[in-house]
């Protein structure tokens, strides 16, 4: 879990609270990247697109939207929901709903310099929940106020500070949902809780320029090759290859932008001899030539878009 979390280096951003009082019910939209919310005093209800039921949220509690999915905030749901984007235009943070003093949160959402990255996490459920009393949720809240502290004040090192703190908030949430879940949906959490498949993603993850095979991996996990083709996509959602893959992408992802190794460097460090195959492989996955990663900024690589709350 380390190794993954320490290569997808989230973009974390904070967008205006929301103080609220009384009867009240706010629509969002989808949101862009995996969004989260810390409540800070009060009690709502939370019912996201596509869900079977609403989930009740506390004060203390943080919670994870890891889909392009609408959702819904109130404390009573059948209300007329107001609109988000009307909410959250008037100029002032945070946002205020009939003049608050009962209920507040703090929200944003974690963005991901590579589409590879994303992809890591699409074993997660929609909605994942940290209650407030569980061991993540105070590690989260004392991140997310010096993350907070940080975005404001934009002291020297402050970018250094706030990468580090949206990846102890990331940590935190993934432990808890692997903590708290008996039988995770397929990915790489549930990966890592397989005995014999966690075998082969630490080989994997220790040696990715290596030019692995389907017998190689099997191997590695002690497995037949087609048991061990079935338990992997069973339990990871996709192939082992496509793992390898995936990894390899990110892996030279990062390489290209914390690194002034050359293109071709970058390709022998993840297992292709060559450029050519590795440029192709690189712009399939990612939607932009090694070239032009390497030439942007970290936030220039994905689009922004404002979302609030």
């Amino acid at each position: 879990m380390s190794d993954i979390i320490g290569q997808v280096t989230p973009d974390a951003s904070v967008s205006a609270g929301l103080d609220a009082a009384g009867e009240w019910c706010i629509a969002f939209e989808a949101p862009n990247g995996i969004k989260f919310n810390v409540v800070t005093k009060g009690t709502c209800w939370l019912r996201v697109e596509g869900e079977p039921a609403p989930i009740f949220v506390a004060e203390g509690d943080c919670f994870l939207l890891t889909r392009c999915q609408g959702f819904t905030l109130g404390t009573d749901l059948s209300l007329p929901p107001l609109s988000a984007q009307e909410v959250f235009s008037a100029d002032q943070n945070p946002a205020r709903v009939n003049a608050g003093g009962a209920f507040s949160l703090v929200g944003g959402r974690f963005a991901f310099r590579s589409e590879q990255a994303e992809h890591l996490f699409e074993g997660f459920p929609v909605v994942v929940h940290v209650r407030g009393d569980e061991p993540s949720a105070p590690v989260f809240r004392r991140a997310l106020e010096q993350f907070v502290d940080e975005a404001r004040c934009d002291r020297p090192g402050g970018r250094l500070i706030r990468e580090r703190l949206a990846q102890i908030m990331l940590v935190e949430i993934v432990r808890s949902h692997l903590l708290s879940s008996n039988r995770p949906a397929p990915g790489w959490l549930r990966g890592l809780a397989d005995a014999r498949i966690s075998r082969a993603l630490s080989a994997i993850h220790a040696a990715p320029e290596r030019k692995w095979t389907l017998s190689a991996l099997s191997h590695a996990a002690g497995m037949s090759r087609s048991h061990f083709a079935r338990r992997f996509r069973d339990v990871v959602g996709i192939p082992p290859l496509g793992y390898l893959r995936s990894w390899r992408m990110l892996l030279a992802f990062n390489g290209l932008k914390t690194t002034q190794k050359r293109v071709g460097e970058i390709a022998q460090s993840v297992g292709y001899e060559s450029e050519s195959a590795f440029s192709t492989a690189f712009r399939r996955l990612n939607n932009i030539s090694p070239g032009t990663a390497q030439r942007k900024t970290g936030r220039d690589v994905f689009t922004e878009r404002s979302d609030k709350a």
